[in-house]
C-alpha cells in the first residue's frame, strides 16, 4: 500500500516547463520539463526532439555525484525506449532504498533560450527528500566550507 495515490495527488500533479529570460522576454522550452509523476514524465520523454545531441540519465541513487548513462542522439523510438527503461530502472533502485522520487527533471545543459535548443545535450535527474536534505546541508556549510582554496 506504500505507493497508493490519493485523489488530491492526481489533482495536484505538476508539470512545469523550463524557461530562460533574455532581454526581459520569457522563452519557454517545449521539452525541458519538471514533473512529479513517473507516468507523466515518461509521456513527456516520448515527445522530446529527435535532434537532441544526447541525454545523460541519472542511474545511481547517491545524493553526491550519482552515476549516469549517456544515450547519444538522434532519437528514434529505440533510443527513447532505452532512456525510458533507464528512468524506470532508477525509479526501482530508489524504491529499493526506501526513497520516493518526488520530482523528475529533464533539462538542457544550456538553458531554454539557445538558438539550437532542440539539438542541445540534455540530462535527466531526480529529487528525493534525501537529496533535498543533502543540498540544504551542503549549502548551509554543515559539511564544511565549499571553498577549495
Amino acid at each position: 500500500m506504500k505507493h497508493v495515490k490519493l485523489f488530491k495527488q492526481y489533482v495536484n500533479e505538476k508539470i512545469e516547463y523550463s524557461y530562460s529570460t533574455i532581454n526581459g522576454k520569457k522563452i519557454e522550452s517545449p521539452w525541458s520539463v519538471i514533473a512529479d509523476n513517473l507516468k507523466v514524465f515518461i509521456k513527456l520523454i516520448k515527445e522530446i526532439p529527435k535532434t537532441l545531441e544526447s541525454i545523460k540519465v541519472q542511474t545511481g541513487t547517491s545524493s553526491f555525484n550519482p552515476s549516469s548513462t549517456e544515450v547519444k542522439g538522434s532519437f528514434n523510438s529505440s533510443k527513447i525506449n532505452k532512456v525510458i527503461k533507464l528512468v524506470k530502472d532508477a525509479d526501482k533502485a530508489f524504491d529499493k532504498n526506501d526513497e520516493v522520487i518526488h520530482t523528475y527533471l529533464l533539462s538542457s545543459y544550456y538553458g531554454a533560450g539557445g538558438r539550437n535548443h532542440n539539438s542541445d545535450p540534455a540530462y535527466i535527474s531526480y529529487r528525493t527528500k534525501r537529496s533535498d536534505d543533502f543540498g540544504k546541508a551542503m549549502s548551509s556549510g554543515k559539511h564544511g566550507s565549499l571553498d577549495w582554496f
